[in-house]
Formats: C-alpha cells, sequence, structure tokens
C-alpha cells in the first residue's frame, strides 16, 4: 500500500484530473465535461443532444473511488432485496389469504423502481440506488469472454491444440444443424379421418383436449418464463382463436404454440398420443402452423416478440436472437412519452434479456446488443400479481433470475471478458495467455463476487430459499431415477443450479493454479479449498438442475433436445 498515497493525491486533485468520458457535444467544444450520465450539466444546460461513446481509456483508467461507488450501488440494492425478504417473512400469513393489490404496498415495490397503476402502465419512481448506467459493460454479456466449454481445451493442461477458428465449434455445428421438419401432420390421437397432407384436423381438436395442452404449458414451463399473461390468455387470447376456427392472427399463432408446446408437456406426463411418430416430432405439426402463420404477421411489435419468444422455446438460439433484435428496434421508441411502457413489455424485455445471456455464456454465440439497453429497462412487476400467492412465487423467482443473471454476467465482465482484460493489463502482463487471463485478477474481488452470490442467496423469499454450497452436500446426492418434480422444486432447482454455477465459475482460478502450479512449490491451503468448491459446486450444478431427473425436453435449458 506504499503507493497509497500517490493514488489519493492523483484521484483527488481536480486540476489533475482527466476526462475519462466525455460526452460527443463537449469532447467537440473542446470542454470540460462532468460525464454525468443521462446528460452532462453543459448539454443540460444548453438544451443539447448529450452522447456518450465508450472508449478504451475509460476502461484503461477506473479509478478506486469509481470501483469503490460502483460495489456501494450493488451493496445498497443487496440490502433492498435483504429488506424485502424480511418483509416476506413477516407477512407470510398473508399470502394465504391473497397479497395486497396496492402497488405502494406490494412486496413487489421493494424489487422494483417501479409505481404500477390498475392500468398497468410503468411509471418511473425516486430510486436512485437502482439506477445501473455506470455499471452498463457489466450487464452487457461480452461477445469475448472465455468461460465457454470450449474454452477449457485452450489450458495448456489440455492435449489439444485449438486456434481461435477452432474454438468455434459449436456455432458451426449450430449452422449446419439440420433444419427443423417442415411437416404439419397431425399427432396420432388426430390422425383418423386426415388424408395427407391436410391441415383442416386442428378443427377436429376439442375444448378438452385444448384445456390439457395449455394447462399442461401453463403448469410446466410457464412459471419458469413467464412469456404471456395467464389470465389475459384463457379470457382473450385463447377465446378468440377458437371463436375465429384458428383464423391466421397473433391469438391463434400463440396457441398454436403454447399446444406445440403442452404437447412434449403431455407426452411425457402419460398421454403419448400427442407425438407424430417419434419423440423428436412432439408438437411440431403445431409448431409448423404457427409458424406459417407468424411469417404473414411478423412486424415490428410486441405481438412478435411475444411469439418469437414461444418459438425460442421450442427451437432455440436463431428465433431468440431474431426477438431479441426486434426488442432493440422497439424500446427507444418508448424513450417517447406517446409509448407508455406496460408491464407486459418490460416482461418481455427481460425474458428475452435473459434467454439471450443464457446461450451467450454456455456458447459464446454473437450477441444481438440488447445487454446494453438492460441499464435503463425496469424491472417488469405485473399488475394484479400480489393477488395470487402462485404468481407472485413466479414473480419472486422471475426478479431472483434477472438479479442472479446480472450477477452472473459482472462475475463473466470482472473474471473472464477477453477485451476488459486485454484493456487492463499492461507491460510484463501483457503477453499472459488469454485462456487464463483470470490470474491476473486480485483474490479480493473473488472473494468479494462470492460474498454477493451469498447475498443473493439470503434474499430468495421463502418457498425459494436454499442452504448455502458446503461439501457435505456431495454425499447426500439422491439417487437419480428420473422423477416428477412439483413446480416449487422445479423453480428452487433452478436457482439452486445457477448458483452453484456461479460459485464454480468464481473459483474456477484456483483449478487453474491446481492444475498448473509449480510442483516444487505446495498448493497453499486457500487455493485448494477455492479449487475444491468450483469442482463440488460444477456437480451440484448438475445435480439440482433437473438434468439427470427429468427428460431433457421439458428443460428449459440450451441445450435441451427440443433444439433439433
Amino acid at each position: 500500500m506504499s503507493n497509497q498515497p500517490n493514488q489519493t493525491q492523483t484521484t483527488n486533485n481536480p486540476s489533475r484530473r482527466q476526462a475519462l468520458n466525455a460526452c460527443e457535444a463537449c469532447r467537440k467544444r473542446k470542454t470540460k465535461c462532468d460525464e454525468r450520465k443521462p446528460a452532462c450539466a453543459r448539454c443540460t444546460r444548453l438544451g443539447l443532444e448529450c452522447m456518450y461513446i465508450e472508449t478504451v481509456a475509460a476502461k484503461k483508467n477506473l479509478s478506486i473511488e469509481e470501483l469503490t461507488g460502483t460495489l456501494k450501488r450493488m451493496d445498497e440494492k443487496l440490502d433492498v432485496l435483504t429488506a424485502l425478504a424480511q418483509q416476506n417473512d413477516g407477512h407470510h400469513q398473508a399470502h394465504t389469504t391473497g397479497l395486497a393489490s396496492s402497488p405502494g404496498n406490494s412486496q413487489f415495490a421493494a424489487f422494483s423502481p417501479l409505481n404500477l397503476g390498475s392500468t398497468g402502465i410503468v411509471q418511473n419512481a425516486s430510486t436512485p440506488f437502482l439506477d445501473t448506467g455506470r455499471v452498463l459493460e457489466e450487464l452487457s454479456l461480452s461477445q469475448r469472454h472465455s468461460t465457454a466449454p470450449q474454452h477449457l481445451l485452450t489450458w495448456p493442461c489440455s492435449t489439444l491444440s485449438m486456434s481461435e477458428p477452432d474454438l468455434q465449434y459449436p456455432m458451426e455445428l449450430e449452422i449446419k444443424r439440420p433444419r427443423l421438419s417442415r411437416s404439419t401432420a397431425p399427432p396420432r390421437c388426430l390422425v383418423a379421418g386426415t388424408p395427407a397432407g391436410d391441415d383442416s384436423w386442428l378443427s377436429r381438436l376439442s375444448l378438452s383436449q385444448v384445456s390439457l395442452l395449455t394447462q399442461s404449458y401453463f403448469q410446466h414451463f410457464h412459471p419458469s418464463c413467464l412469456i404471456l399473461n395467464e389470465s389475459l390468455f384463457y379470457t382473450q387470447v385463447l377465446s378468440n382463436a377458437v371463436q375465429t376456427n384458428f383464423a391466421p392472427n397473433y391469438s391463434s399463432c400463440t396457441v398454436l404454440l403454447v399446444c406445440s408446446l403442452g404437447s412434449i408437456v403431455a407426452h411425457y406426463s402419460g398421454h403419448e398420443e400427442w407425438s407424430s411418430g417419434n419423440e423428436q416430432d412432439i408438437g411440431l405439426g403445431f409448431f409448423n402452423l404457427a409458424n406459417g402463420m407468424f411469417r404473414d404477421l411478423e412486424g415490428g411489435d410486441w405481438e412478435s416478440v411475444q411469439c418469437l419468444l414461444l418459438m425460442g422455446v421450442y427451437d432455440a438460439w436463431q428465433v431468440n436472437h431474431k426477438a431479441c433484435c426486434t426488442v432493440s428496434i422497439l424500446v427507444p421508441l418508448y424513450a417517447n412519452p406517446c409509448y407508455p411502457w406496460e408491464a407486459q413489455h418490460c416482461q418481455l424485455f427481460w425474458i428475452a434479456y435473459l434467454q439471450e445471456s443464457q446461450i451467450l455464456a454456455e456458447f459464446d454465440f454473437p450477441a444481438s446488443g440488447l445487454g446494453k439497453l438492460a441499464s435503463s429497462m425496469p424491472l417488469p412487476v405485473i399488475p394484479g400479481a400480489g393477488t395470487d400467492p402462485r404468481h407472485a412465487q413466479y414473480q419472486f423467482f422471475f426478479l431472483a433470475l434477472i438479479s442472479m443473471r446480472k450477477l452472473l454476467n459482472r462475475i463473466l465482465f470482472h473474471l473472464y471478458s477477453r477485451e476488459h482484460i486485454e484493456d487492463t493489463t499492461s507491460g510484463e502482463q501483457a503477453h499472459i495467455e488469454k485462456s487464463a487471463a483470470f490470474l491476473s485478477v486480485s483474490p479480493s474481488v473473488i472473494f468479494e463476487l462470492d460474498r454477493q452470490l451469498e447475498e443473493w442467496r439470503t434474499c430468495l423469499p421463502q418457498g425459494l430459499e436454499f442452504s448455502s454450497y458446503s461439501e457435505a452436500q456431495l454425499a447426500e446426492i439422491p439417487g437419480l431415477d428420473q422423477t416428477h418434480r412439483s413446480t416449487d422444486e422445479r423453480l428452487r432447482g433452478q436457482l439452486q443450479a445457477r448458483y452453484f454455477a456461479a460459485k464454480s465459475i468464481i473459483h474456477r482460478p484456483f483449478i487453474y493454479k491446481a492444475l498448473h502450479r509449480d510442483h516444487t512449490a505446495p498448493l497453499t491451503d486457500a487455493d485448494a479449498a477455492g479449487a475444491r468448491i468450483a469442482v463440488g459446486s460444477a456437480l451440484m450444478s448438475v445435480v439440482v438442475s433437473g438434468i439427470l431427473q427429468e427428460p431433457l425436453a421439458l428443460l428449459l435449458h440450451p441445450i435441451n433436445s427440443c433444439r433439433r
């Protein structure tokens, strides 16, 4: 710490402070910029458009004060979540009689910078500690990071020699994978009396069959992916589709997509008649009929985003990427007061953000740029969700996923983002191996990220909470027979899987040290403990995720078998 006085003098001396990222207007006029966002003081005073362009210098020269301020804001957010969890425990009895419907008294108010009126229009509230503008880079997952599985093959201990193009094999496989069949053949239970190539079998769907498929969807996929408003679906969307005999419109397209996913759930729940011949074709007839409708309906609107996200559950990356691009077009329009934010629009934004972030983290695919908008987006709260304990639980789960994804992206940015590492390394460290770039990160950063992860876990509401990682859990792994898991078990399992995965990623540098250490020097106790945590957490993530307990087709996972 011998250089601390010099750092303090440089940082606190206004005359020597250099603007790290001046706005374009101040840069052109070569005037001093106070770097306030969204608009600096000079642009606000003169009524100028204030725009910031990210520069390499801004990454290289982040001061200790700015980093401390960022961590302080993170802590303030965690304090809000802690208060919410305590309030949730204190009012647990209220769940049995219905949660408060008033947005001001709702538990969701602590999660979100929103006040929701009965109309479902989003209004901004004064919550400065939830302003994430300064952590924009953390929210947007870097296109060049080294956490994707294929990057482990570049470690020195690997016997493989892989170049940069070789590491793109997941993208190559995705591009070359066979296209989905265009068949619109009916499921086996509707085959009788249907001529080959005839799509009129939809008219023979009974209300009880439609009810089975839609309920299967809402009982299984909906709780962990709130793309639709269940109440509006049954009162408006489904009734409109049935009344028009599935005429080409958004309602019919939505119902057909729900039925395609419901067919998968029904098939694995004992109703095998909903397949068309083999497990690869379950729900395919419904999906292709919906896809055909959507080609004529698609536009730059939220109905299209909703349909694309439903398609993305069935046939993941390319459709989700398209949905994210459409959202990126729509979001800037809502900066205009004439386009008020609706709660469902916020919901769709965050679903698209979550789906894309997960795929990017797993496969290192190209990003749509949607993450760069996340800092300006309010958190989603559906009006009336607090009046139903079941829907409240789903909403808490969804908000927990969003906060976990932000934390995961923060972890990837500070430990594994290759642009971040390359911009912050200099001198003798410039030659550091890209695959081991995280070794330049201070252990204090690792410990702080782990602390934030544990704070996230302790803030989970009742019904979704679970204990922290311990090595004793490895000795208590249950049998891996495929069994039915309740909705609460599946939601809790997903959160646990994300928690264990994050803990493993945080402690991965210790595995690298253990594998590549100089054998003449013993491994420190701290490094050995960190390596054990990384390996054990990775194993527990697989165990609790459901991959070993349920058919892959029923899991919302980037590598599920619905990705044909």
